[in-house]
């Protein structure tokens, strides 16, 4: 049912209403709601407006934390250790090994099996692989393979660190990427786990004029990721998970 949150799905739909219809004037007011949908959504800097509107701001690190919490997602159901196939999410990865590299967090609690009911793939012990791979400490990663979503994330994680840390005086940080750090945030303080988002932003914004003016076919793919996101934040309050 993903279709259903992808602009190109209703654009399509829409000028193939506007070729079926038997009468004229609803024709043309199918091609024209198209037209519009087809502006609206491959423009880059409307995208940038909602999208901003959506991510929530992030405290500037100036302390360090006992725990960086990297939230799965970012790599294909097709991927094994000797082939991790990285999706267009991986920056949440990439950060997490910057913050450990610089002494910013302690430890890394990778968290997520597939997202797949019917994949048996476990991204969390295949991300820790790759990291021991490229240097980090094998003491340095704790895994959590077995939640399936985001709130399964937040509860498997909130498990694991009540039992090493009873006290709850642990100093935890979220790694993820900036439209899914809402929910992420939300079900962690579901889980009574006080957390502190990060994100790391660009400095600077560019857009070519080409960008603005033309029709761009990647900015329809990131209103459906973004859509997908609203859309399970609000399922996620109304079944109590957040």
């Amino acid at each position: 049912m993903s279709f259903l949150v992808d602009p190109f799905f209703w654009i399509l739909s829409l000028f193939i209403l506007s070729l079926l219809v038997k009468k004229k004037y609803k024709r043309k007011g199918y091609f024209i709601s198209g037209l519009i949908m087809v502006l609206l959504f491959s423009n880059g800097l409307v995208f940038k407006f909602v999208s901003d509107k959506w991510n929530i701001d992030f405290n500037v690190l100036k302390k360090k934390y006992d725990y960086g919490i990297l939230m799965g997602g970012m790599i294909s159901l097709n991927s094994n250790t000797e082939n991790i196939i990285f999706l267009k999410n991986n920056d949440r990865l990439l950060n997490t090994i910057e913050l450990y590299k610089k002494g910013i967090i302690e430890k890394i609690l990778i968290c997520g099996a597939s997202g797949s009911m019917s994949s048996e793939m476990k991204e969390a012990s295949l991300l820790k692989h790759f990291m021991v791979e490229i240097g980090i400490p094998n003491e340095k990663i704790i895994i959590e393979e077995k939640s399936k979503n985001t709130y399964e994330n937040a509860l498997f994680c909130s498990k694991i660190l009540n039992e090493m840390h009873p006290d709850k005086n642990s100093k935890i940080l979220i790694i993820t990427s900036d439209y899914h750090m809402r929910r992420s945030v939300a079900c962690f303080k579901k889980m009574n786990i006080k957390t502190d988002p990060y994100v790391k932003k660009p400095t600077r914004y560019h857009f070519d004029l080409e960008q603005i003016i033309m029709p761009q076919s990647n900015v329809l793919f990131k209103w459906k990721v973004l859509f997908h996101e609203i859309i399970g934040y609000y399922a996620y309050i109304i079944v109590g998970y957040i």
